[in-house]
């Protein structure tokens, strides 16, 4: 899994790419795998409901990066933009005024392609930490059947809401956690394996790699 995750994001990887960085774990091990390639990547930060000791110590190994906040008028500001061009379910979704405004604002540097950790939480852990929207509740069976986040649910939710605020600033998102080699891989890991950590094939890497993390803990995104 670890070869094939460097293999996913180097096949996605291009010069003057952007990413949203957080103190998770899938934006840590992206940009980390980035580095490692030497990509000429932006990485978008907000320190709303992150863990900023992580952050700080993640954005000393970054070298272009862009710290930023929404206002309360500069969310609604995209909030009355969104209204009718997307999805009501991503309308609804505070994080997805704070996407429009990375992709905007990446849009005017002339940045085309954001690289997104969007299937992490979908495959590798199925929300363990939200067990409201988990099947497994953080314990992948023996005999496993296909899930409802694996490719319905919260997966396409967030893919669509992804795709549709896109499609209104010309940017192409591209996602390593939803290689199909990658998530072949995962499904291949003994049950004993899945369940090691949370998302362990990730906490792994992120050990690895010396990449600072929040052990156990989710975060969504929130600009404001």
């Amino acid at each position: 899994w670890l070869r094939t995750f460097e293999q996913a994001v180097r096949k996605r990887a291009v010069d003057e790419c952007f990413m949203g960085l957080s103190s998770g774990y899938d934006s840590g091990a992206i940009s980390k795998q980035l580095i490692n390639l030497g990509t000429n990547f932006k990485a978008f930060v907000t320190y709303n409901n992150e863990n900023k000791e992580v952050l700080d110590k993640r954005l000393e190994y970054i070298p272009n990066v862009q710290v930023s906040t929404m206002d309360e008028d500069l969310w609604q500001g995209y909030y009355d933009f969104l209204k009718g061009k997307i999805n009501d379910v991503a309308l609804k979704d505070i994080a997805s005024m704070g996407v429009a405004y990375m992709f905007e604002t990446a849009k005017e540097e002339g940045r085309k392609v954001c690289i997104s950790g969007q299937g992490g939480d979908e495959i590798i852990s199925d929300y363990a930490l939200f067990p409201k929207q988990s099947t497994f509740k953080g314990k992948f069976p023996d005999n496993l059947t296909e899930w409802s986040n694996f490719r319905g649910n919260k997966q396409m939710e967030y893919l669509t809401a992804l795709e549709e605020i896109a499609e209104l600033y010309g940017i192409e998102i591209r996602y390593p956690f939803l290689d199909t080699d990658l998530v072949q891989e995962y499904l291949w890991l003994t049950a004993d394996l899945k369940n090691k950590n949370y998302k362990a094939p990730l906490f792994e890497y992120l050990t690895l790699n010396k990449v600072p993390f929040d052990e156990n803990v989710k975060k969504g995104f929130r600009p404001i």
